[in-house]
């Protein structure tokens, strides 16, 4: 997934709030159940079949919980002692990596938006580079940890080019 070059140590390796995936698993799994519960219930034959169109609806809903989550375990950012990593998924083939040195790295800051995201504690990460471009990683569980632990390996590292 990621080589990490000479010296270079990995701190930290974030995923997207567990929010992201328990909207698709839930969707999946009513509309499984409910086309389930219709079709074996009511005994609705379509063409003669019932239990096929019942296994398929769950085999169908597996599948996309089972996308959904490939996509949440792909979608990281990763903290290392020398720069930061976010690795966007939208899916199978499409793939977004934005690399940031701590020296890029101008500003840092989170935004934690309506009630769900203050009580669930997830918020987006926002890096801005001296060229005015933001990086944002949405859904981040406790946004203010994770600022707090890149300020402190940003201050570490300045600290290595004041010494030497």
């Amino acid at each position: 997934m990621l080589t990490l070059r000479e010296n270079e140590e990995l701190i930290k390796m974030v995923r997207q709030h567990k929010s992201v995936i328990a909207g698709a698993v839930s969707w999946a799994v009513i509309f499984a159940g409910f086309v389930t519960f219709s079709f074996l219930r009511f005994d609705i034959y379509i063409f003669g079949y019932s239990w096929e169109i019942a296994v398929g609806a769950i085999l169908l809903a597996t599948l996309i919980i089972l996308y959904k989550i490939y996509i949440w375990r792909k979608n990281t950012l990763i903290i290392t002692n020398q720069r930061v990593v976010l690795n966007i998924r939208q899916g199978v083939f499409s793939r977004t990596v934005t690399e940031l040195l701590y020296r890029d790295i101008y500003d840092i800051s989170f935004r934690q938006v309506g009630l769900s995201a203050l009580i669930n504690r997830y918020g987006e990460l926002i890096m801005k580079t001296p060229s005015g471009s933001e990086i944002i990683f949405d859904k981040a569980p406790s946004p203010g940890k994770i600022v707090e632990i890149i300020n402190k390996a940003r201050s570490e590292e300045k600290g290595k080019y004041v010494l030497d």
